[in-house]
């Protein structure tokens, strides 16, 4: 009996050859769509692969009891991106080491290094930063604005994660007010991708007021661009409006 960890890809036709192989023999798979807005319906996974999916809450993930079902039967869980993006998955990885669970883990592509696509270089990107729904929190957190003054000192571009269910024009408001409290400034333009790696790719490169103001549906994230190479500055010239 086993546990499978396996990253979906970008895009519903992604997931690897092996991987799909895998989900065939398995008793049970689910998928943990709590940390990313999907651009496509788990039904649209189901028909592609051919399986019955079961979608999980962040607590069914978090509570580990899947790994108590891959004791005495074949377990896959499906990640968006790649499978170990996440820290909650590394950790299911460790539990599965100390119980002494078989268990497999299948990469794919990520966001991570799906932003190249911006002309961007991923030497030049500092530390990942995650910007939380304000209208999930009494306050207004404004934390993440750190990681975009530490990289800036260093140069770097700041890749920042929108939380589930952020609309960009929210999105936008939160990043130009907390700049505003924090004092931290933004680059005159960033970087906006929505449904990154798919067919329905768009990325966008413009000052943030006119980003807020653009048709940037969900799934999507923004870059905080730094000190730019010229090859950079003319990747990013395609994107302009």
């Amino acid at each position: 009996m086993a546990f499978y960890l396996i990253g979906t890809g970008m895009n519903k036709n992604s997931i690897s050859a092996d991987a799909l192989e895998i989900l065939k023999s398995c008793n049970k798979i689910y998928l943990e769509n709590y940390t990313v807005n999907f651009p496509y319906p788990t039904s649209e996974l189901e028909n592609e692969y051919k399986v019955k999916i079961e979608e999980l809450t962040r607590n069914a993930v978090e509570d580990e009891s899947i790994l108590k079902e891959a004791k005495s039967s074949k377990v896959a869980l499906l990640v968006y991106g790649d499978s170990l993006s996440a820290t909650t998955h590394t950790q299911l990885i460790l539990e599965c080491k100390k119980q002494n669970i078989e268990y497999q883990i299948f990469h794919n592509a990520s966001i991570m290094t799906t932003i190249a696509e911006t002309g961007l270089s991923l030497y030049k990107f500092g530390k990942t930063a995650s910007m939380p729904n304000w209208s999930e929190h009494t306050n207004k957190p404004t934390s993440f604005m750190n990681y975009i003054k530490e990289n800036s000192s260093i140069g770097a571009h700041t890749l920042i994660l929108t939380d589930i269910g952020l609309e960009i024009k929210n999105a936008i408001i939160q990043l130009i007010e907390s700049s505003r409290q924090t004092g931290i400034n933004l680059s005159e333009k960033i970087i906006a991708i929505s449904f990154a790696g798919t067919p329905s790719q768009k990325i966008f490169y413009d000052t943030p007021e006119e980003i807020q103001n653009k048709n940037i549906l969900m799934p999507f994230c923004l870059i905080i661009p730094n000190k730019l190479h010229f090859i950079e500055s003319d990747a990013l010239k395609e994107f302009e409006e």
